[in-house]
């Protein structure tokens, strides 16, 4: 199984620049022997119905079978300057997806078009995803079987590190009942016995995949049916 590693993730929203990003690859050496970069964006889909790219850089060696990721905070455009001009321009975020990051920081895009100093605008999200949330959706995406029709980002056909959170809110028909999707987490990992349905509940709900029932309420006046 391919071992990934995530480099400072709870430093995610203080790094600011691919060049961040790859400032901490080179202080790991996850750039040296034949590790190849690229750039990985994610769709989350908000409340608003916008959706905001969820961006990863990753380093892989498939040799040695490892792949180093740093993230990068959640944007929903970059500005970066072409080779050879000097003025700034604005690039969607997932123009970047897939493209390839040289260890001076300038990026190439799938087009070929080559990018340096690119700096993202963070988008603000209405709500903190903490890890065990991750780790819930995670596990229900598996326990569903549906991995392929939520667009894992594959760095390689080997190394699997992210979705695209966009996909989710289709789900919400087939969502499993929450004691089963419990019983699963635990099955495959039980140091999470203390984990709740609710708190499954308000991870389902944070990403889409689950609706929580409005309770109807009664007009003023109304009489319960006899």
């Amino acid at each position: 199984m391919p071992h990934c590693e995530w480099l400072q993730p709870n430093e995610r929203d203080n790094r600011r620049s691919i060049a961040d990003a790859m400032d901490l690859l080179h202080q790991h050496a996850a750039f040296e022997g034949g590790h190849t970069v690229k750039i990985r964006i994610g769709g989350l889909r908000l409340p608003s119905q916008h959706i905001v790219g969820l961006v990863a850089v990753c380093a892989e060696n498939a040799a040695a079978e490892t792949a180093f990721i740093v993230t990068l905070p959640t944007c929903k455009t970059v500005w970066a300057r072409r080779l050879g001009r000097e003025d700034l321009e604005e690039f969607d975020i997932f123009q970047l997806d897939g493209a390839t990051v040289h260890g001076n920081g300038n990026v190439e895009l799938v087009d070929g078009t080559r990018l340096r100093a690119v700096e993202l605008t963070p988008s603000l999200l209405p709500y903190h995803v903490t890890e065990l949330e991750w780790c819930i959706i995670r596990h229900t995406i598996a326990f569903m079987g549906v991995e392929s029709e939520c667009r894992y980002l594959l760095p390689s056909e080997r190394f699997c590190y992210a979705l695209d959170c966009s996909a989710l809110p289709a789900l919400q028909d087939r969502a499993p009942l929450l004691k089963q999707i419990r019983g699963y987490i635990l099955d495959q990992d039980p140091a999470l016995e203390d984990l709740s349905e609710q708190k499954i509940a308000d991870a389902m709900c944070k990403f889409g995949i689950r609706i929580p029932r409005t309770r109807r309420t009664r007009r003023l006046g109304s009489t319960a049916a006899a």
